[in-house]
């Protein structure tokens, strides 16, 4: 799968590259489905207690990054360097600026252009049924925000936080502003292959 990603990297219209890591996804997710079966069976013999802990050590160890390359080439074991190393890296590749040319009219009118009653359809007031339908839709596990909830929680507590919900979803539509909070989302890190002393994090972390 690490191959794969990383070929998907370079040609991200290929089309049996797509097909090949969807389906080492899936085979992912089954052996994943079934570690998970499996430790849960564990818990229930020992109660949680020496295999819960030598398996948090385990996680733990494996989670580690003793050292990582710098920017300047250099290698670190400073875990404070390291921190950094990936808050810039992460701040380079999603918060810099790029200058852009804005959208001349004269080429957007010489293009094709929506009739009047899809205009009017698109500049509609969202409804609550719309956001509703919209949030069912998400994968139960996709962007979580810092305080750990998913689209799960709001499911499955909607009809207590449903009308707060998409009374902030609706405003956000009319006014045109939200606050910074409500967007932000935790970025998952994969570790692509074993770490190397003297590699570069953008070969082994993708988003």
């Amino acid at each position: 799968m690490d191959d794969t990603q990383l070929l998907l990297q370079n040609d991200r219209d290929n089309g049996h590259l797509l097909m090949l890591d969807k389906q080492k996804r899936l085979n992912l997710v089954n052996l994943k489905s079934a570690e998970k079966m499996f430790f849960g069976q564990k818990l229930k013999c020992d109660k949680g207690t020496r295999f819960f802990h030598s398996l948090m050590s385990q996680r733990h160890r494996r989670n580690h990054i003793p050292a990582i390359l710098r920017s300047d080439s250099l290698p670190t074991t400073s875990i404070e360097e390291v921190s950094r190393e990936f808050v810039t890296y992460y701040k380079e590749l999603l918060g810099t600026p790029k200058p852009t040319l804005p959208p001349s009219v004269a080429v957007v009118h010489c293009g094709p252009c929506i009739n009047i009653d899809s205009h009017g359809f698109l500049l509609a007031r969202i409804i609550v049924d719309d956001i509703k339908q919209a949030l069912f839709n998400m994968g139960d596990d996709k962007a979580p925000s810092p305080n750990r909830y998913t689209p799960t929680f709001l499911k499955k507590a909607w009809n207590i936080v449903g009308g707060e919900f998409c009374s902030a979803i609706q405003d956000f539509f009319a006014s045109g502003e939200i606050l910074k909070q409500i967007n932000h989302s935790t970025i998952p890190c994969s570790k692509i292959s074993k770490y190397k002393l003297g590699s570069r994090l953008q070969t082994h972390f993708l988003l």
